[in-house]
């Protein structure tokens, strides 16, 4: 359908570009599904996201650092923040919603605070073709570790079960401080590999950089087949979500379809989603 209103987006230019600004949030929304199958969620990605850019780009402008020891400072802020709402969550036995709401506000602050409230500019040589050059390679190499790790190993199995039912997972002897932290560190490092690459593709660090995308993440997540109540989601599902939104918003931006009308037909897919998960577990 789109095709016939418009030629233009089925050529080769117009789906390259899609795909290379759908990999920043598809990388999110895989962490995110992480977090979400093992009975939590994360709403500080978006946030974590422009904190970890603009570290990454302040420690190469200011402290000359090249570009590979850029990225790894904005995986490793990334990292520790998914690591500070894990041990929160799990020590203290918060809800993830409130932590994480949280550290929204926190990261939000802190890249305010470190960028001094504008764009950060001076890249290191070479950064930029991370973003550009590599960027559906990482999001390849994410998809099939992230997958790999789900379906076959011993942290996998535990985010299901966790997910399933966290009492009996706890009975049976898993440790869920321990493997629900491993997932939240996953998100953040998730956001920070994010961040890193939306800084690179722009060649500058945003501090209100993928302000409102965890909703996305979340939307992507959901709309794969993952289910908020958890123990349910595949990162196939989740690539095929956050593609599929991608499109419709390229297709709506082609036909002229205001964003507002873009926003609520993601909206009520996700609804659509959500309503289909809980009658699939109705009937089961």
């Amino acid at each position: 359908f789109l095709h016939t209103q418009t030629p233009a987006f089925l050529t080769w230019e117009n789906l390259r570009t899609v795909a290379i600004q759908t990999v920043a949030v598809a990388i999110l929304a895989i962490g995110e599904t992480v977090v979400i199958i093992a009975g939590g969620i994360d709403l500080s990605v978006g946030a974590v996201l422009a904190l970890s850019g603009v570290t990454a780009v302040y420690v190469m402008r200011e402290w000359g650092f090249p570009a590979w020891a850029g990225a790894l400072v904005g995986l490793g802020t990334g990292a520790l923040c998914g690591l500070f709402n894990g041990l929160v969550t799990t020590r203290l036995r918060m809800p993830a919603f409130v932590v994480t709401l949280g550290m929204l506000g926190m990261a939000s602050g802190a890249a305010l605070l470190i960028s001094g409230g504008v764009s950060l500019t001076g890249i290191a040589p070479g950064f930029e073709r991370l973003g550009k050059d590599w960027a559906l390679w990482v999001l390849l190499v994410v998809a099939v570790g992230f997958h790999l790790l789900l379906s076959y190993t011993r942290l996998g199995r535990y985010c299901y079960a966790i997910g399933g039912n966290a009492e009996a997972a706890r009975l049976s002897g898993v440790s869920l401080v321990r493997y629900q932290s491993a997932t939240f560190v996953l998100c953040g490092l998730c956001a920070g590999l994010s961040g890193v690459l939306q800084a690179s593709r722009a060649t500058v660090a945003q501090p209100t950089a993928g302000r409102g995308w965890e909703l996305d993440a979340i939307a992507a997540a959901v709309i794969g087949g993952t289910s908020l109540m958890g123990g349910q989601g595949s990162i196939v599902g989740t690539l095929l979500g956050a593609f599929l939104m991608a499109i419709i918003r390229n297709g709506c931006n082609l036909l002229n379809v205001k964003v507002e009308w873009q926003q609520v037909l993601i909206g009520a897919m996700v609804i659509v989603a959500v309503f289909y998960d809980r009658w699939q577990r109705g009937r089961g």
